[in-house]
């Protein structure tokens, strides 16, 4: 997809929707609120009739709402046992079979935990299995970017530099850039300077196309030593989610960004109404 901007959109169907449960509800709220685009989320299972994959992908095309979407959160690409890491490929595999037919074009997941073995390994059996999964959607003739997102716990992985060795290592691989998830792992990237450091980073490693692609989590966040703790709406955290939007938009990126805050459109409204004075 081509984008002249960052849209801006929710991680699931917006609060206000009147029936929370219909994703197709949520794309016509999307549509009714100003927004951008909506992510679906899988995060307890992939479960949808074939008849809903058909309506969101025909109102998503007709009200222009792209879709993007979030795998479930029983991934673990380094389980201990090898039928539980076969489950993870093939919830992955699912994900992006519903969410081509919704008309998805990048899903996001959480790939895996280290589990106390050393990151340099856990990297090996992620890439591995990547591969694999790449191999299979090729063969199902499904073009969907995979895009392994920034992880906010440092059990989690899902690192920067993780993320970047595996895009380059994969093709259809991109980083989902959770900022906030980056900011509670680390403890730093919370200033434009910052936001900008990992922006030029990106962009030398990845080279400049990958700043008119991206697909963006933002939210609050409340963190400890270990990471996130929970996700809060922006104006009740110290997330410098101004500063950030600064930084992506002197850097003419683009793509999608998923409010994942609690109060989902509010947040994401708030940070359309301020990118769009930027």
């Amino acid at each position: 997809m081509q984008f002249e901007r960052l849209l801006f959109g929710t991680a699931g169907v917006p609060n206000s929707t009147s029936k929370k449960n219909s994703p197709v509800d949520g794309v016509k709220r999307i549509h009714e609120l100003g927004l951008d685009c909506m992510q679906l989320e899988f995060a307890h299972g992939v479960r949808m009739k074939d008849e809903i994959s058909s309506a969101l992908r025909k109102v998503s095309y007709e009200l222009n709402i792209p879709l993007t979407s979030h795998g479930p959160y029983y991934i673990n690409l380094n389980a201990r046992e090898q039928d539980k890491i076969d489950s993870s490929v093939e919830r992955i595999i699912q994900t992006a079979k519903i969410s081509d037919l919704c008309g998805a074009e990048s899903m996001t997941f959480h790939a895996a935990f280290y589990m106390k073995d050393s990151p340099y390994d856990v990297f090996d059996l992620v890439e591995k299995s990547m591969n694999v999964i790449e191999e299979r959607l090729n063969k199902l003739d499904i073009d969907i970017e995979l895009r392994p997102e920034l992880t906010g716990k440092t059990s989690q992985f899902g690192s920067l530099d993780e993320l970047i060795s595996l895009t380059n290592n994969v093709n259809s691989c991109r980083p989902c850039m959770a900022f906030s998830h980056l900011y509670a792992r680390t403890g730093k990237y919370n200033s434009k300077q910052e936001f900008d450091e990992v922006i030029t980073v990106l962009k030398d490693k990845l080279g400049a196309k990958a700043l008119q692609n991206m697909h963006i989590h933002i939210s609050g966040i409340k963190a400890n030593s270990k990471g996130d703790l929970k996700h809060l709406n922006l104006e009740q955290s110290s997330f410098n989610w101004r500063e950030l939007l600064q930084s992506l938009k002197e850097n003419d990126c683009r793509g999608y960004i998923i409010s994942t805050s609690p109060n989902l459109e509010d947040d994401a409204k708030l940070m359309k109404d301020y990118y769009m004075t930027l």
